[in-house]
C-alpha cells in the first residue's frame, strides 16, 4: 500500500496547497469543533465499511485478498473524501492558515495539513486491522501497536516534500532577493533538479534511521546477500534488517542512487520464509535494479514530469478555461461561476489538470516501465542464477505469506502468477530474453522521449500564441454578460465589460459599454481616461477624435493625475499634433511617479522629445498632421 500512500499524499498536498480560501467567517470554537469533528465522522464511516468488508470476507466463495484490497482502497478514499469535505468544504484550511504562525510559513502549514489527515488515517489503520485479521492474516501486533508501525512506515512518504518545503523557507529568509527568481519557471525547475540530486545522496540514510534498521547480523543470510552482490557486481553501504511493522512485511528492497548510501533492505518474515538459494534469488533482482540502472531512470522520470507540468500548465489552464466558458453560456453556470465563493472553489478546480497529468503519468507511463523493469530485474535474475526456481519459489512463498492471489496484478508490478509463467518460458535461453527485454525497454523509452519532445514542444510552443489571456478575457467577459443582464445600469461594469471588450479589440463594443457607464459616472476617472485613450489611439479613422480625447483626458488628470491618466493625456496632445504639450504631460506623468513599467513612460518621453527636436528642425512655420509620427 506504500504506493497508494504516495499518491494520496500527493493529492491531499497538492488540493491543499491550491486551495485559497477566504477569511474564516466563524471563530476558534467553530474551528475546533471542525477539527474534532472530521475523525469522528472518518471513524464512522470507516466503521461502515469494514463492517462491509467484514461480511464479504465471511462468504465462503470469497477471495479474501481481492475483498481485503477492495476495502482498504475504500478506507483510504473516505479518509481523502472527508479530508477534503472539512478542508474544502467546511473551510477549516481558512481556519489553519488565520493562525500567524502558519500564516507565515508553508512548511508549518502543510505540516499541520498533514497532521489532520494522519488523524483521519488512525480509523483507517484500526480497521484494516481488523480485516487482516478476518482475512487469515496472523498479526503479532495488537491493534495500537498496529496503527503505530503503519504511521512509521508511511511517514517517509512526506519527507522529500517537508525538505523542499522547508529549504525554501530558510532560502526565502536567507536571500530575499532568491525568492522571486526561485517562483519563476526556470528557478523552479533548477531548484527541483538540484533538489532530487540531493534528495537522492540524503534520502536513504534519513529513511533508514527513520525506520530504524540495523545492519543485518553475521551469519548465513548475510554471507548470501554479500555473495551474490558480489557476483552481481553491485556495492551497497550495508546490508539492513528492515524491521518496519515489526519485521512482519515478507519483502526486500535496495534503496539509494550513490554506492555509499545504497542499501539492501531484507525483512525478517522474508528471511525465515525462503531458503538460501530462493533468498540468493531475491538478491539477484534487487541487484539487478542497481545493474540495470532503473534508480536513475526513476529520477529522470519525476524529473520529466515536473518539465512536462511547466510545459502543459498552460495549454491545460486553457482546455479547463474552456470548459469554464462554456459552463458559464447557461444562467446556471454563469450565476455558479459568479458566486462569492467562486475564487475559492476555482482555485481548486484549477488545480485538477495537475492532478489528472500527474495519475496519467504515473499509471500509464511510469507503470509501464515499472512493470517491465521488475520484469527485467527478475530476467537479471533468472540470468544471474541460471535456473528459474530459486526466484519462483520465492515469488510463490510471497504470494502465499502475504495473502495476495497470485493472478492479481497491480499497476506496477505484473501478477505473480505472469512472472512466475515468464520466467519459465525464458529459462531455456535467459540471456537472449534479457537482451529481448532490453531491448523491448529501450524502443518504449525512445517512444517515451520522443513523445516527451513532442509535447514539451508544443505546450511552450502554445505558451507563446497567448491564447490563456484572451480565454481568460472571453470568460470574464461573458460572466460580466450575465451580471449585466441583472443590473444594466451598473456603470462599474459597464466599464468593466467595455475594458474586456477593448481588450479582446472590440473598440466599438467597449465605447458603447463606456458611453452607458458615462451616463451614471459622468466624474470617473479611469473611465474618462479609458475613452480617451481609444479616442486618441484608434486605428480606425471613425473612432479617432484627437479633440473629444483631449477634452476627457483633461477632465481626468483634473480629477485623478495618476501617471497612466497622464500619458493618457500625452496621447492626446500628440493625436491633436500638440507634441510641445505632449512632452510636458509625459514629463508629468513620469514625475508622478509610477510604481510599474518604467522602461514605457521613459520610451514615451523620448518618443515625443524626437517630435518635438523634428519639429524644430522643420522651421516655426512647420506644424504636425494631428495624429502623425514625428521621426
Amino acid at each position: 500500500m506504500l504506493f497508494t500512500q504516495i499518491i494520496a499524499f500527493v493529492l491531499v498536498m497538492v488540493v491543499y496547497q491550491a486551495y485559497d480560501p477566504a477569511p474564516p467567517d466563524y471563530g476558534w470554537g467553530w474551528g475546533l469543533l471542525l477539527f474534532i469533528t472530521g475523525p469522528l465522522l472518518e471513524w464512522l464511516l470507516a466503521s461502515l465499511i469494514a463492517r462491509s468488508g467484514l461480511r464479504r470476507l465471511a462468504r465462503p466463495a470469497a477471495d479474501p485478498a481481492r475483498s481485503l484490497q477492495r476495502s482498504e482502497i475504500l478506507l483510504h478514499l473516505s479518509a481523502l473524501t472527508v479530508f477534503f469535505l472539512f478542508m474544502v468544504s467546511y473551510d477549516l484550511k481558512a481556519g489553519l492558515v488565520a493562525i500567524p504562525l502558519l500564516a507565515a510559513s508553508e512548511t508549518l502549514s502543510g505540516l499541520a495539513a498533514l497532521f489532520y489527515y494522519a488523524l483521519l488515517l488512525i480509523p483507517v489503520w484500526g480497521h484494516c486491522h481488523r480485516l487482516e485479521r478476518a482475512a487469515g492474516r496472523a498479526l503479532a501486533l495488537d491493534r495500537r501497536r498496529y496503527i503505530l508501525e503503519q504511521a512509521r512506515f508511511v511517514a517517509p512518504v512526506a519527507f522529500p516534500w517537508f525538505l523542499v518545503s522547508a529549504l525554501r523557507d530558510l532560502l526565502t529568509l536567507a536571500w530575499p532577493g532568491l525568492t522571486a527568481w526561485l517562483e519563476t519557471p526556470a528557478g523552479d525547475l533548477a531548484f527541483l533538479g538540484f533538489f532530487l540530486l540531493v534528495i537522492s545522496w540524503l534520502f536513504p540514510p534519513l529513511v533508514r534511521s527513520w525506520w530504524g534498521c540495523p545492519p543485518l547480523p553475521p551469519g548465513r543470510a548475510r554471507e548470501i546477500c554479500q555473495m551474490v552482490l558480489k557476483v552481481a557486481r553491485v556495492r551497497v553501504g550495508g546490508i539492513l534488517s528492515w524491521d518496519v511493522l515489526q519485521g512482519r512485511l515478507v519483502t526486500a528492497g535496495i534503496l539509494g542512487l550513490f554506492p555509499r548510501f545504497r542499501y539492501l533492505l531484507v525483512t525478517p518474515a522474508l528471511l525465515e520464509a525462503l531458503s538460501p538459494t530462493e533468498l540468493a534469488g531475491v538478491v539477484a533482482h534487487e541487484a539487478g535494479h542497481v545493474r540495470l540502472k532503473h534508480i536513475p531512470a526513476y529520477l529522470m522520470f519525476f524529473m520529466a514530469f515536473f518539465l512536462l507540468a511547466y510545459a502543459l500548465a498552460e495549454p491545460l489552464d486553457i482546455l479547463l478555461r474552456l470548459a469554464l466558458l462554456a459552463l458559464a453560456q447557461s444562467d446556471w453556470g454563469a450565476g455558479l461561476l459568479n458566486s462569492p465563493d467562486a475564487g475559492s472553489t476555482l482555485s481548486i478546480t484549477f488545480a485538477l489538470p495537475l492532478l489528472a497529468l500527474m495519475i496519467v503519468y504515473l499509471r500509464f507511463v511510469m507503470g509501464f516501465f515499472m512493470r517491465h523493469f521488475e520484469r527485467q530485474a527478475d530476467l537479471f535474475a533468472l540470468n544471474l542464477m541460471g535456473e528459474a526456481a530459486p526466484l519462483v519459489g520465492a515469488l510463490e512463498k510471497l504470494a502465499l505469506m502475504s495473502g495476495q492471489t497470485r493472478d492479481l496484478p497491480s499497476w506496477h508490478h505484473f501478477s505473480v502468477a505472469q512472472r512466475v509463467e515468464h520466467l519459465l518460458t525464458a529459462q531455456a535461453d535467459p540471456p537472449a530474453w534479457l537482451q529481448r527485454q532490453g531491448r523491448l525497454i529501450k524502443k518504449a523509452l525512445a517512444v517515451y522521449l520522443a513523445g516527451m519532445v513532442l509535447v514539451l514542444g508544443l505546450g511552450w510552443g502554445m505558451a507563446g500564441l497567448d491564447w490563456s489571456r484572451q480565454v481568460n478575457q472571453k470568460l470574464a467577459l461573458e460572466l460580466v454578460r450575465h451580471q449585466l443582464a441583472q443590473h444594466p445600469d451598473d456603470p462599474r461594469l459597464r466599464f468593466k465589460a467595455g475594458m474586456l471588450c477593448y481588450q479582446l479589440g472590440r473598440e466599438d463594443r467597449a465605447l458603447s459599454h463606456f458611453r452607458r457607464a458615462f451616463l451614471a459616472a459622468p466624474d470617473n476617472p479611469e473611465l474618462l481616461n479609458a475613452m480617451a485613450w481609444i479616442f486618441a489611439t484608434s486605428q480606425d479613422p471613425r473612432r479617432r477624435r484627437p479633440q473629444v480625447a483631449l477634452v476627457l483626458a483633461r477632465r481626468a488628470v483634473s480629477l485623478s493625475p495618476l501617471p497612466h491618466i497622464w500619458d493618457t493625456l500625452a496621447e492626446a496632445y500628440f493625436a491633436a499634433g500638440q507634441p510641445l504639450k505632449a512632452l510636458a504631460a509625459a514629463r508629468a506623468a513620469l514625475e508622478a511617479g509610477p510604481k510599474a513599467r518604467l522602461d514605457y513612460y521613459r520610451a514615451q518621453l523620448e518618443r515625443f522629445n524626437r517630435a518635438v527636436e523634428d519639429l524644430k528642425k522643420k522651421g516655426p512655420r512647420a506644424r504636425p498632421a494631428p495624429g502623425g509620427r514625428q521621426g
